[in-house]
């Protein structure tokens, strides 16, 4: 499964527009990051007339996102029927976080929602040990963890296939390209992420080991571009980063 996911179009593009983009260019799903405007069921109907699913919806941002606003979400994702609700955590406290997440999963339990927490330099829970610790902190398997092709490489993660081998704490990846250095502040680094992606094959990322270690699970194409956004409609970026990426899933499959 390949995901269009929610921030790889331009911010404020309405969801439904998001919905038909990704049909029409062959994504089989899609993430999703309503507004307080946004009316699930309205959008459930695009998804349906579409014929994709929801992967994710976003974000909760812990310590930022009041409760309400958090339980909405969660409602929300439930309604769209989205596999996963993705959360991050600017709670300097590692319970703190493991409360939050824990409250997020119980809201959710029985909804087919499952919140996953993905960890970035410039957040709380900066890297992938962390992500893990805090995960295994909430108990019982309620959360799973987030793996970002980007982040995990300015976190100095591994992409060694054994250690994305549970499928269940590991349930899909977030891909994209950079350069092989980034920066090195975290306001420079949250500003790559969030402004200077590059397509999958663009840039020097090991995108094809880490592809491979998540073969089988959904794949998520998140690449946020200032500069494709001036310069390319919705169809054409979101039809070049499903190409691209296909070519890097394609890579890591055997012949034949």
């Amino acid at each position: 499964m390949l995901a269009l996911a929610a921030a790889t179009l331009a911010p404020g593009t309405d969801l439904r527009r998001i919905v038909e983009v990704a049909a029409n260019v062959g994504f089989d799903a899609v993430g999703l990051r309503p507004g307080p405007g946004d009316a699930a069921l309205a959008v459930a109907d695009s998804i349906r007339a579409a014929g994709i699913e929801v992967l994710d919806v976003e974000v909760v941002r812990l310590g930022v996102t009041p409760d309400a606003e958090a339980y909405r979400l969660v409602d929300w994702a439930a309604a769209v029927e989205a596999r996963y609700l993705l959360v991050v955590s600017h709670l300097e406290e590692r319970a703190a976080t493991a409360h939050g997440l824990h409250r997020l999963a119980e809201r959710a339990a029985g909804s087919g929602v499952r919140p996953v927490l993905e960890f970035m330099r410039f957040t709380a829970v900066a890297d992938l040990a962390e992500a893990e610790a805090v995960a295994d902190l909430v108990g019982d398997g309620a959360v799973s963890v987030l793996v970002d092709a980007l982040h995990l490489a300015r976190s100095g993660g591994p992409v060694e296939k054994e250690g994305f081998a549970d499928t269940e704490r590991f349930p899909y990846l977030q891909l994209c390209d950079a350069p092989a250095a980034g920066p090195a502040s975290p306001e420079a680094l949250a500003d790559e992420a969030r402004h200077r992606r590059l397509l999958p094959g663009q840039g020097e990322l090991p995108l094809g080991p880490l592809a491979e270690a998540f073969h089988g699970r959904p794949i998520s194409i998140e690449v946020q571009s200032d500069a494709a956004w001036a310069t390319m409609t919705d169809f054409e970026w979101a039809g070049r980063a499903r190409r691209s990426a296909e070519d890097v899933v394609r890579g890591t499959l055997p012949p034949g």
